[in-house]
């Protein structure tokens, strides 16, 4: 798993190099590894702002087997942080739980997170509902005492929904 991970970390610079001709880091990406059944590690990767590239060259400067290269749409049933979270708590075991889950160049900007107090019931109708899923995910639990069972998962289920935002139905002064 480190030398995986340390070999995507000399692709991204390999890549950043060859895009932008430059050892300062450009290149604006998130990605995540998977375990194969087999064993083998991949990743999933999503560049933001990426210039054209021909799938021969990507290829070439990975230098690690093929490559898939896929459009992911913001607004899409297959958007992007969709895209990679569900591969966050897949195929989890207990050799991989101490490894660095997913990878995210720095020059990345933050989301804003507005908390907003709402009184009364949030309207689920079908006209505000944009898309709605369920994921399974594990997380981990320790224990201690039992060295057998030191590290366990249990798994549990998220409801991600995607309401529209009303334009106007938010006062500012209600803070």
């Amino acid at each position: 798993m480190q030398y995986t991970n340390y070999e995507f970390n000399k692709f991204i610079k390999r890549l950043n190099f060859y895009l932008y001709n430059s050892k300062k880091q450009q290149l604006k990406y998130l990605a995540v590894w998977e375990k194969q059944k087999r064993g083998a590690i991949h990743y999933h990767v999503i560049f933001f702002d990426f210039p054209y590239i021909k799938h021969e060259i990507l290829q070439k400067v990975w230098g690690h087997g093929f490559i898939k290269i896929n459009k992911v749409d913001v607004d899409s049933k297959d958007n992007r942080g969709r895209y990679v979270s569900k591969y966050f708590s897949k195929n989890i075991d207990e050799r991989d739980y101490k490894q660095k889950a997913f990878f995210k160049s720095q020059n990345l900007k933050m989301p804003q997170i507005d908390y907003l107090k709402v009184e009364g019931c949030l309207d689920f109708s079908n006209d505000n509902v944009v898309f709605t899923k369920t994921y399974s995910w594990k997380s981990p639990e320790f224990n201690p005492w039992d060295l057998e069972n030191y590290l366990s998962f249990t798994e549990s289920t998220v409801r991600y929904t995607k309401i529209r935002k009303e334009i106007g139905s938010y006062d500012d002064n209600q803070k």
